[in-house]
């Protein structure tokens, strides 16, 4: 959670530990384990309201499990029998919405189960929230191992940037637009938004800030909008 009184970590082995306490200013934590499953954990998101839930990603399943208020300690609510890849689950925080990314599309969760979906194909290794957009890593793409070796013998060090490029994209499903794509040479290992910035770390340890150009770029397509709008209107 934001506040760090509560903390929780999936594992490989397929159980899930709640950690809970000062855990800033290192006053002491208890941690359980809450829950215990044969597939390895991807994905672990809070959703606080009335009751604290732990939405939880495996390689199979996505289940909800309460561990505050009404209806804690009960079983683990299995939503539905497709998971997600590590790093493919998030939450928005504005309203609590789980977002799951798969190879087909964009899933939606809210209290009620899944919510809505929006076709968006290929593969997807990372996913985060920046503002009204989600933020999207896609890996390198996939080739035979006989043509990607031929490629790399004539075009050398060019051909392997072009096997190693990840792509950044972000979306605005509302809208259903795709406000920004690049390609970046390096793979990305993390994604992450703090202060209001997003960022991308790479394999070869470099962090990258996105938010300036990505200021005027959004704001390039949103004058336009606005004066659409205006006119409408008038």
């Amino acid at each position: 959670m934001e506040d760090l009184s509560q903390l929780a970590v999936g594992f490989a082995n397929g159980s899930v530990t709640v950690i809970r306490g000062d855990l800033i200013h290192d006053r002491g934590a208890k941690q359980r384990t809450v829950f215990e499953s044969q597939e390895p954990i991807t994905g672990v998101e809070f959703r606080v309201g009335s009751t604290t839930t732990l939405y939880l990603a495996t390689t199979g399943r996505i289940l909800t499990l309460t561990i505050s208020g009404k209806g804690q300690g009960q079983p683990a609510r299995a939503l539905e029998d497709s998971g997600c890849g590590l790093g493919c689950m998030t939450v928005d925080e504005r309203n609590g919405d789980i977002i799951v990314v798969r190879e087909d599309a964009i899933y939606y969760y809210g209290e009620n189960g899944r919510g809505p979906c929006f076709a968006f194909e290929g593969p997807k290794k990372l996913v985060n929230v920046y503002k009204e957009y989600l933020a999207l890593v896609s890996p390198p793409r996939a080739t035979s191992t006989s043509k990607a070796n031929a490629v790399r013998r004539f075009g050398g060090a060019q051909a392997d940037e072009f096997y190693n490029t990840s792509t950044f994209t972000l979306l605005n499903t509302d809208l259903k637009y795709v406000a920004h794509s690049e390609a970046l040479i390096s793979q990305v290992k993390a994604l992450f938004v703090e202060w209001g910035d997003i960022f991308l770390l790479t394999l070869d340890g470099k962090v990258r800030n996105h938010v300036y150009s990505l200021r005027w770029m959004l704001i390039s397509l949103a004058l336009p909008l606005s004066r659409e709008v205006t006119a409408a209107e008038a």
